[in-house]
């Protein structure tokens, strides 16, 4: 009998009936910003749950009254064990339906193209409005006395950081028309 190959032998995951409507994504309990874990609570992480709930009602086409999400003494809890079902169910069918903890983002540089490389540039761009003769150096180094968590970073290594943020800025298409990245200086 010839042997399976490695394909054959798992098994492919189907994609759940309702397709990626609810994102394709777990929804995450901790969010890392600058490499300092924020704690979102389980209470957010179940309400966003229940909102993507509430879409796969719509999905279905199910109508009816639908009650808020419970908070302890003002609504009626006798439904949340059919909800606990229904949601225990679609979480087995879609990964977008389980809370799971977030990890940190790898040491790469590849964070300096997105939100944290905008908000650097920012930061420069507001330094050298003050201090138009400033190098671009000495405004990095006034950013890594002001932020510590950047202090870190040798300046050098810095610098080819802002600058690999700008690039990627003048570059992007995304980055070139999105109001966020816009710096008032060009």
């Amino acid at each position: 009998m010839p042997k399976k190959g490695a394909a054959q032998q798992r098994k492919r995951r189907r994609s759940p009936p309702w397709g990626k409507s609810l994102g394709g994504k777990p929804i995450e309990r901790h969010v890392f910003v600058q490499g300092e874990q924020i704690d979102l609570g389980d209470e957010a992480a179940r309400k966003q749950q229940y909102f993507k709930m509430l879409l796969l009602r719509d999905h279905y086409g199910i109508g009816g009254p639908v009650p808020r999400y419970p908070v302890a003494g003002l609504v009626d809890p006798s439904w949340l064990y059919w909800y606990k079902l229904a949601l225990a169910i679609a979480s087995e069918l879609d990964d977008s339906l389980k809370i799971v903890d977030g990890l940190p983002r790898g040491k790469t540089a590849a964070r300096w193209r997105g939100l944290e490389g905008a908000q650097l540039i920012r930061l420069v761009d507001m330094i050298k409005k003050g201090k138009p003769k400033w190098s671009v150096r000495r405004c990095l180094t006034k950013v890594q006395q002001l932020f510590p968590n950047y202090g870190r970073i040798p300046l050098k290594q810095f610098a080819n950081r802002y600058h690999e943020a700008r690039k990627h800025q003048r570059t992007t298409k995304r980055a070139r028309n999105s109001s966020v990245l816009r710096s008032p200086l060009r």
